[in-house]
């Protein structure tokens, strides 16, 4: 071997150890799966539309850390809402509760991060709302709570009449005029944000809404004044008509999800 093979060959091993971390790392990217339940929770409350899935993540090769959740939801028209993770609930385990049977036992989560294990299966339940729908209403609700302050501060408060101003008008009208769910056909895609480069399978599903499901959810508008009146007006004490007459059944609906393959 003379001079100039040498130096080649010296050149070509310079350029192993990057090839082998490549392919290291190649070998053993995340491989992250989602398992979906086959029924989410569809609603729409004084929070705007919502999505609620209990799923379980499995990972390959290594453990990978969850930064960002979101659902980009396309109606069959073209309509697209992103919804964002809000809360997370992880199922710990059950346990048997007398005269009234298992009850799973839960606890909350922050929604900053979310490791996901080689070693561990977990179910999580893990709330989505719209993003452009939260946005909007956190504005509108700080001219509100502006305004109330206001009258708080100068002994001015009256709770009807509160509920009754300009500003509490433009949050009802907002929620109303936002409602989006339509009955057709729906396509889910996650979107999920982590550090590393990863592999993701389970990410498409599909779902329908039929009219009775509009008509369900629609109802929820006549909730919203109500709820808003709870909030700022006290409840009476010791008066349980007046407590009944409080209480807000939200309707939800529960489509059957499909995976797409």
């Amino acid at each position: 071997m003379n001079l100039t093979e040498l130096t080649a060959l010296i050149g070509a091993l310079a350029w192993a150890p990057p090839i082998f971390s490549g392919v290291r790392s190649w070998l053993t990217k995340p491989a992250l799966r989602i398992i979906t339940q086959p029924t989410p929770e569809v609603g729409y409350t004084t929070l705007g539309p919502i999505l609620n899935l209990r799923l379980a993540l499995t990972v390959k090769h290594r453990d990978i850390v969850i930064t960002g959740v979101r659902i980009k939801l396309t109606h069959e028209s073209g309509e697209e809402t992103v919804f964002s993770w809000r809360g997370i609930t992880q199922r710990l385990g059950q346990f048997n509760a007398p005269q009234v049977g298992t009850l799973p036992f839960e606890k909350e989560l922050n929604v900053l991060a979310m490791k996901v294990s080689e070693k561990d299966i977990e179910e999580r339940l893990i709330r989505f709302q719209s993003s452009a729908f939260l946005e909007r209403k956190s504005a509108l609700d700080a001219i509100a709570a502006k305004k109330l302050s206001w009258h708080r501060q100068n002994n001015a408060f009256n709770a009807e009449e509160f509920l009754r101003n300009q500003e509490m008008s433009d949050v009802y009208e907002h929620i109303k005029q936002s409602f989006s769910w339509k009955p057709g056909s729906y396509r889910l895609q996650f979107i999920i944000e982590a550090p590393d480069v990863f592999d993701l399978s389970g990410d498409e599903y599909t779902f329908n809404l039929t009219p009775m499901h509009i008509q369900d959810l629609s109802s929820n508008l006549a909730f919203v004044e109500k709820s808003y009146r709870n909030e700022v007006v006290p409840a009476a004490e010791n008066d349980e008509a007046a407590k009944a007459e409080r209480n807000i059944s939200w309707r939800w609906v529960y489509p059957e999800m499909l995976a797409e393959h």
